[in-house]
């Protein structure tokens, strides 16, 4: 029986999380387009503004990576998901790296995203390989043209 309260429990905050999620990726705005003068916030407040970028930023606060990106005096780029990104992720795959049981997981998850130097997006090509922080992982560009 407590089993099966806590899959029912797991499953209604999943399904809660996946409305908010829903109703981010409904807008069709521009990522940070209503940010103003986003040259005088640091990364992590940037993609907290927008709400196009909240299902990476709640794992980024789920794995405690933030509090170490914050600190960082390095150059950065963090390749941040949209919303829309994640409809590729199982609910299975989502409620497993979120479960702090795997938060070690969810940490390698969050810093694949993470490489430490600076990248313009005018530097990236299409279907460029980046070695990201993590050790052996890569992530391939996709460019979408604004046009």
């Amino acid at each position: 029986m407590k089993k099966r309260v806590t899959k029912t429990l797991a499953f209604t905050i999943c399904l809660l999380f996946l409305g908010l999620t829903v109703t981010a990726q409904s807008s069709n705005e521009d990522i940070l387009a209503s940010v103003e003068n986003p040259e005088n916030y640091e990364t992590i407040e940037l993609a907290q503004m927008d709400k196009n970028l909240s299902t990476f930023m709640n794992m980024v606060a789920l794995s405690d990576f933030g509090v170490s990106w914050k600190l960082t005096d390095v150059e950065h780029t963090v390749l941040i998901p949209t919303n829309d990104a994640f409809n590729e992720m199982t609910i299975d795959e989502y409620l497993y790296l979120t479960n702090p049981k795997n938060k070690v997981d969810l940490v390698r998850f969050v810093k694949y995203h993470f490489i430490p130097s600076k990248v313009m997006s005018y530097d990236l090509k299409n279907s460029q390989v980046i070695t990201t922080e993590s050790p052996n992982e890569e992530i391939t560009v996709s460019v979408n043209s604004p046009f």
